[in-house]
């Protein structure tokens, strides 16, 4: 068996199985989890390309798979990321069970995790553009509820990562020029000029943000975390990939100065207009366009610290996304919108889910003691021996999501009480006290978030991560 077959092509097949399955019951919920943590297991367990004994039966994972004419190869360095992404996988199934993201939720979830391994692992690289593609049209019955016409920021989502698609399949075609003659100044400019649009558009680079708080307003809170995390994260990781590959990429200071220049801004307006905002889920947007701002600064710093700090950076980001994400969709269940000026008595009921989401926006911001404190003191440190306005622009960014998370703690702890009033047997007319799902995810993720903070060793197994661009640590 392949690897590719293990962890991409099996899970499209499973998630496209659930999607048949038509009852009204969480079957499809708990059988995509033990999936998606059977995967994980096989991915943290069992070494690639490697042949194991068990008893009188041998047998090996293989590293790649040719389908239709075209090389899937994921080999042993890649082996702790699938741990990391089916681990990512696994939790936001797990918070499913709070959050009710729908019925497709189980079976789309894999087969979009699914179709972003594809990406990563595709050869030639310039396929994975029409992978990811692939994986936001896949989440579009998600993203717009049954019986509903798509709003303007789906049209807008669906536009803006399409565009993406021509612009580095064409770069590809350049890019064989480029090998060929390096020297050709001309031709090295339109494609990374090429190259820095299509990225642009896959990773909501301003100007191309605008469809995520349009998106986040329009859809339920959970599946818009759900993409607003993977996306930019697989997206980081193929452009690495790319800087890895080509030499005029890695060797070119203007390109580590640009994205430290885009990842800043990012940052900057990503803070700045989540501190402006009165709706949670544009709050939720801007709050990830912040994080997305952190992984291509740290890409920006163009050396070996650069890249353990963007693998320090993401996993920290990915629990903190989850968690607002979770806390935001449960919020939604129990009041009439998600506007601050509405939400003091859901958060007054609610109280674990108010302290996780004024501890997520804290940690995202870069508050000491919280899990991301520490890549982003790793990040200041590098910006600010480079440029000092850039790293006056970062620190703005993130006073101005502190700034926000102070704003939800003000409509958390100013709401008045509420009324005292007659028992209710309905699930959802409980406070978070007294839903045993919530205190376990409350727990867990307050212990793990802490740990990473006052114990950044802690994330020291994630750094081999680095082994899988081993040019970018020279």
């Amino acid at each position: 068996m392949s690897s590719a077959f293990l962890w991409m092509a099996l899970p499209i097949m499973v998630g496209a199985a659930l999607l048949l399955y038509r009852r009204k019951d969480d079957t499809p919920l708990y059988l995509a989890l033990g999936f998606s943590g059977i995967l994980t297991w096989i991915a943290w367990q069992f070494p690639i390309d490697v042949v194991l004994q068990m008893g009188s039966v041998s047998f090996e994972i293989s590293p790649t798979l040719v389908l239709l004419g075209r090389n899937f190869t994921l080999g042993e360095t890649q082996r702790l990321l699938l741990t990391f992404m089916y681990a990512a996988q696994t939790f936001w199934l797990l918070g499913a069970f709070i959050t009710r993201p729908g019925r497709l939720f189980p079976g789309l979830s894999l087969i979009v995790v699914g179709l972003f391994m594809a990406a990563l692992s595709v050869q030639p690289f310039l396929y994975a553009a029409l992978l990811l593609a692939a994986a936001v049209l896949v989440w579009v019955p998600l993203l717009v509820p049954a019986g509903q016409q798509p709003g303007r920021g789906v049209q807008r989502a669906i536009v803006f990562n399409l565009f993406a698609v021509p612009f580095i399949l064409f770069t590809g075609w350049l890019l064989t020029g480029v090998e060929a003659t390096p020297g050709n100044f001309s031709l090295v400019l339109r494609a990374g000029l090429l190259l820095a649009l299509g990225f642009s558009f896959l990773l909501a680079v301003f100007p191309f943000h605008t469809w995520m708080p349009m998106l986040a307003q329009e859809t339920h809170p959970y599946v818009i975390g759900f993409l607003m995390f993977f996306l930019p994260a697989v997206s980081s990781l193929f452009l690495l990939s790319l800087i890895e590959r080509y030499v005029w990429l890695r060797e070119n200071p203007a390109v580590f100065q640009l994205l430290m220049a885009a990842g800043s801004l990012g940052v900057l307006l990503g803070g700045l207009w989540a501190s402006q905002q009165r709706q949670l889920g544009r709050m939720l947007a801007f709050a990830s366009m912040l994080a997305t701002g952190g992984l291509l600064q740290a890409i920006g710093l163009g050396d070996a610290t650069g890249l353990h700090t963007f693998f320090a950076l993401l996993l920290p980001q990915a629990w903190v996304l989850w968690a607002l994400a979770a806390c935001f969709a449960v919020l939604a269940r129990h009041t009439p919108s998600l506007q601050l000026d509405e939400l003091g008595p859901a958060l007054r009921q609610h109280p674990l889910l108010a302290f996780t989401s004024v501890a997520g926006l804290f940690g995202l911001a870069g508050l000491p003691l919280l899990g991301p404190f520490a890549a982003h003191l790793s990040i200041w440190s590098g910006i600010g021996q480079r440029s000092v306005p850039l790293l006056v622009l970062s620190l703005l960014g993130s006073l101005g999501l502190l700034a926000a998370g102070l704003r939800l703690l003000h409509a958390w702890l100013g709401a008045p009480a509420p009324q005292p009033r007659q028992p209710q047997t309905e699930p959802q007319a409980r406070g978070d006290f007294a839903n045993p799902y919530i205190w376990a995810f409350f727990i867990i993720w307050g212990v793990t978030l802490l740990g990473y903070g006052l114990l950044p060793s802690f994330l020291a197994p994630v750094q081999r991560l680095v082994l899988m661009f081993p040019q970018l640590l020279q």
